[in-house]
């Protein structure tokens, strides 16, 4: 992988564009490669498309997410915006039901419980004062948009 990235950036591009760039790697050689993206793209006038399922990497170098299932754009926005915007709401099943289903995209029942993904995670703090209110990473985002009920 090492190689395959040195020859690409052998010829100067100013776009890169990459499929699973990191997959397989192991940590060490995996935080290498994303260094050498990092730099890559510190000079304004290159860029790097990225398609990959390891979000712990997009979190680290992305400027931009655009998540797509099944053919059809769920979010596209900011990295940045994106995870300081969505928060992960706890409630008992009895405050779910006081909700306004506006403020939240999906949610998740359990044994304890009701874990919502807000829209706005500021908003729902002044709304919601006495209920815990986390932030989420990408994982935590894209499944429930995915596999959380509407």
């Amino acid at each position: 992988m090492k190689l395959s990235i040195a020859c690409a950036l052998a010829h100067h591009p100013k776009l890169l564009i990459l499929d699973e760039a990191t997959s397989g790697l192991d940590p060490v050689v995996r935080d290498e490669i994303l260094e050498i993206f990092y730099n890559f793209i510190q000079d304004e006038s290159h860029s790097i498309l990225m398609s990959s399922h390891i979000t712990s990497d997009l979190e680290k170098i992305a400027d931009y997410i655009t998540f797509i299932h099944q053919g059809k754009i769920l979010f596209s926005s900011p990295k940045d915006q994106i995870l300081d915007s969505f928060g992960l709401l706890k409630c008992g099943k009895q405050s779910f039901g006081m909700l306004d289903p506006s403020e939240y995209i999906s949610y998740r029942e359990n044994d304890f419980g009701c874990e919502i993904l807000v829209k706005d995670r500021y908003l729902s703090k002044k709304k919601h004062p006495d209920m815990v209110l986390d932030r989420v990473n990408l994982d935590e985002i894209m499944v429930f948009f995915v596999k959380g009920e509407k």
